[in-house]
């Protein structure tokens, strides 16, 4: 028997006066093969101690099945807005939609939109359209609200992306708030910035649980008292959280915020705060209305890809309903650096 370890299917190729396919086919059980090639494709692989890698045939048994079986169903994009054109002609939003169906597509799925934000549409009705449409299942994404959802989800695989405004059990895919929010920080400081504050709006902190605090205070925390800036908060409506922020800032008087208003720069603009001159500015949301500003890319698109397929596994797990164990991927953001921050003498 040959010495050499790990022999390949080009040595039994080799060894045997074959092709490496056809090597291949015969060690993969594949027929279409003649009987004088195929036993000297095995006396070959006996003698050099060849072993096929039940590893690798696994994986490619799976790609030939996919190959002749392409399609393995079709699953719902529920579009929970009120605008019908919300998921494909937002800006904002249609990286999400995006990455969620072409995962679908690379998975050998159909995604159907289904528009149930409609004001005539009852959560009923939802159910029917899914049965009709034999739909596997479907794909929760952030916004909507509680009622949309009471019907029965049991015979159908479900996941989430984004923050729901409503406490409902599924695997969901999120940006990590915590990781995002101090992720600010730490290049805010690495610019030389030390004064350093987060204003958010009360509905974006209770959103994301609180996390976007949580991972504020904990970059500060590391850093001396001196530099504490207490956390800033306002309404959702900008017109009332204006009054707040500059309330905020001319107590504090912060050299760089974390803050995901837009307005901001016209707020400070009023009182003439000049950007980045006189203070930094970081978006821990960053989207096309703060085009330039310095902050984080949350990869709206990968956490629609990665929302897919969590929703695909459970059906090819067989999985319906809610889970028992709901699990929740957090995707960390990218810092972009912009033209709202600048590099300051600490």
């Amino acid at each position: 028997m040959s010495t050499k370890m790990n022999p390949t299917i080009r040595d039994v190729a080799l060894e045997a006066a074959v092709s490496p396919m056809t090597a291949s086919r015969v060690l993969s059980g594949q027929a279409k093969v003649s009987e004088s090639k195929r036993q000297a494709v095995l006396a070959a692989a006996g003698k050099l101690g060849y072993q096929v890698n039940p590893i690798v045939r696994s994986v490619m048994s799976e790609m030939r099945r996919r190959k002749a079986n392409q399609f393995a169903g079709t699953i719902a994009f529920l579009n929970t807005s009120n605008q019908e054109s919300a998921w494909r002609e937002h800006e904002y939003n249609r990286a999400y939609l995006e990455g969620a169906r072409e995962r679908a597509d690379q998975s050998g799925f159909a995604l159907d939109e289904i528009w149930i934000g409609q004001s005539d549409w009852p959560p009923l009705r939802t159910l029917k359209v899914l049965q009709t449409r034999r739909i596997r299942g479907f794909l929760i994404p952030p916004g909507g609200t509680e009622a949309q959802m009471e019907f029965s989800f049991a015979e159908f695989a479900v996941a989430a992306f984004g923050s729901l405004p409503f406490k409902l059990l599924v695997n969901q895919v999120m940006p990590d708030y915590f990781y995002n929010s101090a992720t600010c920080y730490e290049h805010l400081w690495a610019s030389g910035y030390r004064r350093i504050g987060l204003f958010s709006p009360d509905y974006d902190m209770s959103a994301c649980e609180y996390q976007n605090v949580g991972g504020f205070l904990s970059a500060q925390w590391k850093r001396p008292r001196k530099w504490h800036v207490p956390v800033g908060s306002g309404a959702v409506n900008w017109q009332a959280a204006e009054g707040a922020f500059l309330k905020w800032f001319q107590q504090h008087r912060p050299d760089a915020i974390i803050v995901s208003y837009d307005q901001v720069p016209r707020w400070l603009e009023k009182i003439e705060v000049s950007i980045p001159r006189d203070i930094g500015l970081a978006h821990p949301l960053l989207s096309h209305n703060t085009a330039g500003w310095s902050g984080v890319d949350l990869r709206s698109r990968l956490q629609g890809e990665q929302a897919i397929d969590l929703l695909t596994a459970q059906i090819l797990r067989n999985e319906t309903g809610l889970p028992r164990e709901p699990k929740r991927l957090v995707i960390p953001g990218v810092w972009v650096e912009g033209n709202t921050t600048q590099l300051v003498q600490a």
